[in-house]
């Protein structure tokens, strides 16, 4: 053999030599990171095993009873009684409060009278104890009350509910990192405590999403139509291009359809097991975002954009997509007096002609203050009134309707397909419309 050949074969021998060692360091590495892994998941697991010890030097024996709590969207809130005799109450108030001291207070109405005390943070069931900013570690909600004289005693929980099984919630995907939330009741000793334990988890579960798309329509329904623009097929277009701008921001998004469906799916058989409404309720999505292209009779000279929310909700997010849709996407508010809030947001409500016949159909609980729409009321469960119970065959029942967990629906009419400027607007410029809801989401949730 040559020198050159000897070199060359040394040389060769050099660089596997390298390789190995290159591979070597990187399995290293990810051992290294395993195990640190493993670590942390360990001391997160023994954080959060929660127990009643941590808090029992600071409740008082008497127990405040829970006859509401639940989940809508990314917040938590209660509702419940107290029996206690203190004439001098200054201030009610329910907090999450950590062993370590550190308590978060929570906005709370409460009423005294002829010895009880009744209390909620229902002012609204978008707000009140907001799951995705709480630390890897364990809650306490206990009832805080304060006399005149300053004295702060504070009383555990007990479940006086129909609720008997633990929540559990995972927040939002944010730089590919979830946190678990278990809420439940623990009951040690005698003493029931509402615990929250937060823990991280390394991703969602196969069957949780983020958020939950709904184009209106589809199937033998068309929606809308002028000319040979069809509403199904306008808003299924924008929501699949609402879905990638959504993951691009890291989200776990599920969409009800997505185009394959054949001419015999009923958009009406919506509470089936493949129906969008279980669909939404399954997903363990935070939020749903319907979209839908409006009609009218009306000769509107201007178009415009729609957005609908349930009636005891904090409107903010809503008008951050009627503003982001009207600024990036060049559009107007509607014109639409009925139902408006604000500009570009409105609130549409049930009508009830007859209390009695509802009722004796079996729709128990309607009351004009709940949602009129079904995709909102529907996904909702007790937060926003949900009460289709299979009463009418047409439309099957909704298996969810008494859940304690509901997911924030927000319907968007982007336009209305009369208007030709406001048509052709969609039809041109839907990414900007998509775009205007990704921004209002990722700013609102604080996502990146």
């Amino acid at each position: 053999m040559s020198k050159r050949g000897k070199r060359r074969t040394k040389k060769k021998s050099y660089q596997k030599r390298n390789r190995t060692v290159l591979v070597l360091l990187a399995l290293v590495l990810i051992l290294i990171y395993i195990i640190i892994q493993k670590r942390e998941d360990e001391s997160y697991a023994s954080m959060t095993s929660a127990s009643i010890g941590d808090i029992i030097d600071v409740i008082e024996r008497g127990q405040a009873d829970v006859s509401r709590y639940i989940v809508y969207g990314t917040h938590f809130n209660i509702e419940g009684s107290l029996d206690i005799t203190n004439p001098e109450i200054d201030d009610v108030q329910v907090v999450a409060k950590k062993s370590s001291g550190e308590e978060i207070t929570v906005d709370t109405t409460y009423e005294y009278e002829r010895g009880e005390i009744s209390f909620s943070t229902l002012d609204k069931i978008n707000t009140g104890l907001d799951l995705e900013t709480l630390d890897r570690d364990n809650y306490y909600i206990l009832l805080k009350v304060t006399s005149s004289n300053g004295q702060m005693n504070y009383y555990s929980l007990s479940n006086d509910t129909e609720y008997t099984d633990p929540i559990n919630y995972y927040t939002l995907t944010r730089n590919n990192s979830n946190n678990k939330i278990n809420i439940s009741f623990l009951t040690q000793n005698s003493v029931s405590a509402l615990v929250l334990s937060v823990e991280k988890v390394s991703k969602l579960p196969d069957d949780v999403y983020d958020v939950v798309i709904d184009p209106g329509h589809g199937g033998n329904d068309t929606g809308a139509i002028s000319g040979r623009y069809q509403e199904d097929e306008i808003v299924l277009e924008n929501g699949l291009e609402l879905k990638k701008k959504l993951e691009h921001l890291g989200l776990k998004v599920l969409i009800t359809r997505d185009g394959t469906e054949t001419d015999e799916y009923d958009t009406y058989n919506i509470y089936d097991e493949d129906g969008r409404v279980t669909m939404a309720n399954e997903s363990g999505a935070k939020i749903l975002i319907s979209l839908h292209m409006n009609s009218n009779e009306s000769d509107f000279v201007d178009g415009g954009v729609e957005v609908y929310a349930a009636p005891n909700m904090d409107l903010s997010l809503a008008k951050s997509f009627a503003d982001n849709i009207v600024e990036e996407a060049d559009t107007t508010y509607s014109e639409m007096k009925t139902d408006k809030e604000e500009d570009g947001v409105y609130v549409r409500t049930i009508e009830i002609q007859n209390r009695n016949s509802a009722t004796f159909r079996g729709y128990k609980g309607i009351y004009d203050s709940i949602p009129y729409l079904f995709i909102i009321r529907e996904i909702g469960g007790i937060s926003t009134g949900a009460y289709v119970n299979g009463s009418n065959s047409s439309y099957g029942e909704n298996i969810y309707r008494n859940s304690n967990v509901g997911v924030e629906g927000y319907l968007i009419e982007l336009g209305y397909m009369n208007v030709n400027t406001d048509l052709r607007n969609v039809l041109n410029n839907g990414d900007s419309y998509m775009q205007a809801i990704t921004d209002s989401i990722n700013s609102y949730y604080k996502i990146k």
